[in-house]
């Protein structure tokens, strides 16, 4: 209410006429009742101009931290408690490779890029009838955007989604702190021999062996990824699956997909409509980005999750006596070149930062006195690539046209599941992978070595996809792709010729021109994908029932939170007989449970801390100094949550049925010691006892703003929340914990459900946790959050009768 008397509401200007530079011909915005912008454009180019203009209208905020994040130019609009993330934005040059990528686009890409900029420059500075609340409060007026922001925006997703870099620094640390025994003894990848022949990190040259100036080096550029992380959270997950016709009340394929990210206010995706005489598409995109990563087009529906393939990799460079250039595998020392960057910052002089550009990519962590090594990123998403992807695929009419369109998508590795109206079914891993000379990408490897650095990318005709699988369904969730999106066995079944021969030297792939599948990828790919949790549950609950699916039904499982790693540690956890009574007690509440991580449940509290303290305990025990980082958390500071951590309940369950010697004295009595820490944890925490506990009020969901979310009297007016949140990290319906810290709010949820009905695609049903606006004071700041929190959806309208009649306001962009 405060907010709203002195500031005002900064309502979008959502009805009228507006003239305007940008568009060629007039355009139509319709909005309906969720403020769902539904609008008719002439050409592509007055189409990615008119979603550009709605989103700046909507998300003025959001987008404004984006530009800035990009260019390295948060400091000088919020003061210097920006200036680390600008630093490292400007190291890692995501302004510089956009500009560089702009060369290299199509026309018809560039064109898209270029309209949307302009489009998104319109809608904050035109379509509000106020600069939006952040401006009011900090100043300043919103930036113009050009294509290469666009860009840049696209490759600070690429950066800040799973790839692998993040676990690369994890591992770094805990070599570099404890050695690589316990690396091993703690990386499930790892044991299987991954890092056998890793060369030594210890370096030469200046500091001599400067594995602790490595260390420092390390430290600084956590302090700096950390900062950036700040304002623009990661997170990372998904789930989506496709059920083919022969398995459906309707006889016509179904397709789900929920993507998993950081919970922010406002949401990381944006809803919308598009119709042009070429083509028409209904979805998501997300905020600062054309296309539509989720959405239908009329005859065909897709949606995502991460892909988690390798695409990028940390080095380390050995710099020269004159600290400007580093060496190569000859011996020799090749001039970096070096970049300088003015860094503005609010109330205070400019900043000047070189940064040094290898031939690899350019590093990252700073340039210590008397320490020779640093670190440098080669990362596809920082070439100059072409990119087509999501913004051809409104026009697909099979898969084949739609797959082949990521022939060019060197951003973030997705999978992509597809279905249509003609009964097909389809999954296609994208994302340009690279191929290396030596190693498997799991740590920075030393530059200078001989089969140090990469040799090309995977050819797209032979990244992994499916079509029409025997079984009539396709899932992913973040899993390895040579498992498949369908289980490997059944893949091995349909494809016995190519699942058992021997591969061709140099083609580990080699797909048979007659197969609906790819054959098995090789390890190259990646290793460094997500615990199978949730899409093994996905898969058991698509292969226990085989006909009937409706719409429904998908919701449903969407909203699942049936624990599989309980059922597999739950005979080893109730054959203790504890002593301590806490324990007991903590026993006797997981005997009666039924495994659902339910929001009301006591017991799940019970199991979340327990594995939680099981964690730390494994961690510390082999990793006495890092532990944290294998824990996602300490040391690598970036994201409070890695991808190494995402796989310790699967390494903890193995080592609970495996109860090996060299961890603790008595696997029982460490167990028993941690159920009765979680009780006792419990108690102090939330309550004195059962009635306290319930899991979804004990950890619970907070929607925080990019800027304001930390603030002590900013946070509430901005953020949304807390409200109760059922679910962990590997139930279908996705709420993490964090092991070191597990009743803290999630860090990473579903921010949308969407379910495609392929019989009738305006019977497709979205969902966002939050609303279609950034601005706190309008209706649609927060209106779905509530059907969110139900598992309930809405649909919008298709045909261009029904999308007048749902029209609650219209909007007329006129050249100007």
């Amino acid at each position: 209410m405060l907010l709203r008397l002195v500031l005002g509401r900064r309502l979008p200007v959502a009805s009228g006429e507006l003239r305007l530079r940008g568009p060629v011909a007039p355009i139509t915005v319709r909005r309906d009742k969720w403020g769902v912008p539904h609008i008719d454009a002439g050409s592509d180019a007055d189409a990615h101009f008119a979603v550009g203009f709605c989103q700046g209208q909507d998300r003025a905020g959001q987008l404004e931290v984006l530009w800035r994040l990009t260019r390295g130019r948060l400091a000088e609009w919020v003061g210097p408690v920006a200036l680390v993330a600008d630093r490292a934005s400007r190291r890692i040059g995501f302004r510089r490779a956009a500009e560089a990528q702009l060369e290299v686009l199509s026309p018809d890409a560039r064109v898209a890029f270029e309209a949307f900029a302009r489009g998104v420059t319109a809608g904050a500075a035109v379509g509000l009838t106020q600069k939006s609340h952040e401006f009011a409060i900090v100043g300043g007026t919103p930036a113009a955007w050009d294509a290469a922001d666009v860009l840049g925006v696209l490759k600070l997703q690429s950066f800040l989604l799973p790839s692998n870099w993040d676990v690369e620094l994890a591992r770094l640390r805990i070599v570099l702190a404890d050695g690589a025994d316990a690396m091993i003894a703690l990386d499930p990848v790892g044991s299987e021999g991954a890092f056998a022949g890793s060369p030594s990190l210890s370096g030469g040259g200046r500091g001599e062996g400067s594995s602790v100036g490595l260390a420092t080096a390390l430290d600084q550029l956590t302090a700096d990824l950390a900062a950036l992380q700040a304002h623009l959270p990661r997170g990372g997950g998904s789930n989506n699956w496709a059920v083919a016709g022969t398995r459906t009340a309707s006889g016509k394929p179904l397709l789900a997909s929920d993507p998993h990210l950081a919970p922010t206010c406002p949401p990381p995706w944006y809803l919308a409509h598009v119709r042009t005489p070429q083509w028409e598409v209904a979805g998501a995109g997300l905020a600062g980005a054309p296309g539509f990563p989720i959405g239908h087009n009329g005859f065909a529906a897709w949606g995502v999750t991460a892909g988690l393939t390798d695409n990028s990799d940390f080095f380390v460079e050995t710099l020269g006596p004159d600290g400007h250039s580093v060496r190569q595998p000859d011996g020799t020392f090749a001039p970096c070149q070096v970049v300088r960057e003015v860094i503005s910052v609010k109330g205070q002089p400019d900043v000047i930062e070189d940064v040094l550009v290898t031939p690899r990519g350019p590093i990252l962590t700073p340039v210590i006195p008397d320490v020779s090594l640093a670190l440098s990123l080669s990362a596809i998403w920082l070439d100059p690539r072409p990119v087509i992807g999501f913004l051809k695929t409104p026009t697909a009419r099979s898969f084949d046209e739609f797959r082949n369109h990521f022939a060019a998508w060197p951003a973030l590795p997705l999978n992509v599941l597809y279905a249509d109206a003609g009964g097909t079914i389809g999954w296609q891993l994208v994302g340009e992978v690279p191929t290396r000379r030596g190693g498997h990408g799991l740590l920075p490897r030393p530059a200078d070595i001989p089969d140090s650095g990469w040799t090309g990318t995977v050819p797209f005709e032979a990244m992994p996809f499916a079509v029409n699988p025997a079984c009539g369904y396709l899932a992913t969730a973040n899993n390895a792709p040579y498992q498949w999106a369908v289980d490997s066995e059944q893949w091995a079944e349909n494809n016995p010729s190519t699942a058992t021969r021997e591969r061709r030297p140099g083609d580990p792939f080699s797909p048979s021109s007659d197969s609906a599948h790819s054959p098995p990828p090789t390890a190259h790919l990646g290793r460094d994908f997500i615990d199978e949790y949730r899409v093994r549950r996905i898969r058991e609950c698509l292969a226990a029932r085989d006909a009937d699916w409706a719409p429904a039904d998908l919701a449903a499982l969407q909203l699942d939170v049936q624990s599989i790693p309980w059922r597999e540690m739950r005979d080893r956890v109730l054959a203790l007989a504890p002593t301590d009574p806490d324990a007991r007690d903590a026993r006797a509440l997981l005997a009666a449970w039924d495994g659902r991580v339910d929001s009301e449940s006591t017991a799940a509290a019970v199991f979340e801390v327990f594995v939680a303290e099981m964690c730390v305990r494994v961690a510390r025990v082999k990793a006495p100094t890092a532990w944290p980082a294998a824990l996602g958390e300490g040391g690598l500071g970036v994201a409070a949550t890695n991808l190494f951590a995402d796989r310790r309940v699967s390494h903890l369950i193995g080592l609970l049925r495996a109860q090996s010697s060299g961890w603790f004295a008595s696997w029982p009595r460490e167990m028993e010691s941690a159920l009765a820490v979680a009780v006792r944890t419990l108690r102090k925490v939330a309550g004195p006892g059962p009635a306290y506990w319930a899991w979804g009020h004990l950890r619970q969901l907070r929607l925080e703003h990019p800027l304001f979310g930390k603030h002590r009297w900013l946070g509430p007016a901005f953020n949304r929340g807390p409200v109760p949140c059922g679910g962990d990290a590997n139930t279908v319906s996705q709420a993490g914990a964090r092991p070191t810290n597990p009743t803290d709010f999630t860090h990473n949820m579903a921010n949308l459900r969407t379910v495609f009905d392929l019989a009738d695609l305006a019977r497709s049903t979205f969902v966002m946790c939050g609303g279609q606006s950034g601005n706190p004071l309008s209706p649609h700041h927060a209106d779905q959050l509530p059907l969110w929190q139900q598992g309930e959806s809405f649909t919008l309208p298709w045909d261009q009768a029904d999308v007048i009649r749902a029209a609650v306001d219209t909007l007329r962009l006129l050249p100007g």
